[in-house]
């Protein structure tokens, strides 16, 4: 591959990228290791299609990966739980306002399925079909769990309501 169209496939791609591998891991580093271990298994494995849901396919499957090495390991330091970053402190200048905050918020909440279906909604302009190729589901299921989080925000919100 050209450095040429790396370079721009960073550009275009890292920060989407990042973002989503941070609202999935809500730690910075975990992020990062997982943005650039996204770009050299996709770039180095990709063949033909589309190459944005080539990226997030990777990224989702580095994703479960570290979920799984982290179910193996044993941590004993509270204090490093306890300084991990905010999410608006990494997202804040991609929030344009405090809805989006709260909205974020509630995101965060979701079942991880419906989490990771809303997040791939918002943050790319893919279709279901593209986002339940992406994640192993159907797009009538894809569609399901997008109902479902959007209720159960909408329910959280009515709770709110003074």
């Amino acid at each position: 591959m050209k450095q040429e169209m790396f370079e721009e496939l960073y550009r275009r791609y890292y920060r989407p990228l990042f973002l989503y591998a941070y609202s999935l891991t809500h730690v910075k580093e975990d992020a990062e290791d997982l943005t650039a271990n996204t770009f050299v298994k996709a770039l180095t494995t990709f063949r033909s299609g589309n190459i944005q849901a080539w990226m997030y396919t990777v990224l989702h499957n580095e994703f479960l990966d570290l979920k799984k090495r982290q179910k193996r390991e044993v941590h004993c330091d509270d204090e490093i739980v306890q300084n991990q970053p905010m999410v608006e402190d990494v997202l804040e200048d991609y929030m344009e306002n405090e809805r989006r905050q709260w909205l974020y918020g509630q995101i965060s909440h979701l079942p991880e399925r419906e989490r990771e279906v809303l997040l791939l909604t918002i943050q790319t302009d893919y279709r279901d079909n593209e986002i339940a190729e992406i994640l192993g589901l159907t797009a009538a299921h894809v569609r399901v769990l997008r109902h479902r989080a959007k209720q159960r925000i909408i329910a959280t919100s009515e709770e709110v309501k003074p």
